[in-house]
């Protein structure tokens, strides 16, 4: 995240011109529960008939799959989706009305990204998300109240160990789906593996940063997720038919060994087959779900150093007047009116002043 300098200052007019846009809060809040409870919806879809399989299998299978659904609901769906939902966001789409308030709000959060990111340093083992040296100089910021060093050492913390560790849990979590979807051959497991650990993912790097996007940017999010359900649903129900013509095709060729008595040879090209087509179905499972992980990883990150970003370029807007300022005018304002007053009343004449 590039450093501000005295030089690259705007004025709020600028600001608005080049980053505000019209949007409607309230609007973008509605369709973001909506969308997050869709994606709810989805995942209390996949669980019932992966539970209702196992009923088919045994009654008893089917009662523990419920309870089982049910711990999965509320720590891969609820928690998170909460935890995301709970997080703060920098004010960055402003108004001339709100920009004082703005700027005091994204300090605010500053610091409270900062006092985190100290507190896991020194709460947590292994972590090694934040660099020692980078807290160190945070925790000095936070103790002298030196906001610009803050901002500074976060700008480092940001493009480099927080960089970094964004980058290993879009990987982990991409290998993750992969696998899982590959093995499954469930297109209801696929689905719920997706959304599962796509939600999983947005809501460690949300952590990570220590914000999120904001709610328009987040629908955006939130469209990715239900998509990549969509998509490995629809690629699991594909590979099956492409598996089972590859799987045709190979046994095809040893038909006349089968027609002649060559039981063997015929047996071969059935195992040939079958581990072919499940290959193949794995194979194209894994690579398409793994990659759109992947997107929505760095779709995340980029929302998040987008919102850094301007609320950094707010934090230098010029403003005209300070609040102090203008108290300091209004008062001066009404001791003036009230001295003329005075003055009037006694039938001193009142001179106009100049300044």
């Amino acid at each position: 995240m590039k450093k501000i300098s005295e030089k690259d200052k705007i004025t709020l007019e600028e600001y608005q011109q080049r980053y505000t846009h019209s949007d409607n809060a309230e609007l973008a809040r509605s369709i973001l529960f909506i969308l997050g409870s869709a994606i709810g919806v989805g995942i209390i879809v996949a669980l019932f008939f992966v539970v209702l399989r196992l009923y088919e299998f045994h009654p008893i299978a089917g009662y523990v799959g419920i309870a089982l659904a049910i711990l999965v609901f509320v720590f891969f769906y609820l928690i998170p989706i909460i935890k995301i939902g709970t997080t703060k966001t920098f004010m960055t789409n402003i108004k001339a009305s709100n920009a004082r308030q703005a700027k005091r709000h994204n300090k605010a959060l500053r610091e409270q990204i900062a006092d985190k990111m100290i507190d896991v340093t020194i709460k947590t083992d292994n972590v090694g998300w934040y660099s020692e040296e980078l807290v160190g100089q945070l925790a000095n910021a936070r103790h002298t109240r030196n906001d610009k060093e803050l901002k500074s050492v976060l700008n480092k913390i940001y493009q480099k160990d927080v960089k970094n560790a964004a980058n290993r849990m879009i990987k982990k979590s991409a290998v993750r789906v992969g696998l899982a979807t590959a093995l499954s051959q469930s297109e209801y497991l696929d689905t719920l593996f997706v959304l599962v650990y796509d939600l999983k993912l947005i809501k460690d790097i949300v952590y990570l940063y220590g914000y999120r996007p904001s709610d328009s940017q987040m629908l955006k999010i939130y469209q990715s997720v239900f998509a990549n359900a969509l998509i490995a649903y629809g690629i699991n129900s594909a590979t099956n038919s492409i598996g089972k013509s590859l799987n045709s095709a190979i046994s095809s060729v040893f038909d006349s060994a089968s027609k002649s008595g060559n039981l063997v040879a015929a047996t071969i090209g059935s195992v040939v087959g079958g581990i072919a087509g499940s290959a193949l179905e794995s194979s194209l499972q894994y690579i398409v779900n793994s990659t759109f992980t992947t997107i929505l990883g760095f779709q995340t990150k980029k929302y998040l150093v987008r919102e850094y970003r301007l609320q950094e370029v707010l934090d230098n807007v010029e403003l005209v007047e300070t609040d102090d300022e203008q108290i300091k005018l209004i008062a001066s304002i009404e001791h003036e009116v009230k001295e003329k007053a005075a003055k009037k009343q006694k039938g001193q004449v009142v001179k106009p002043s100049l300044t």
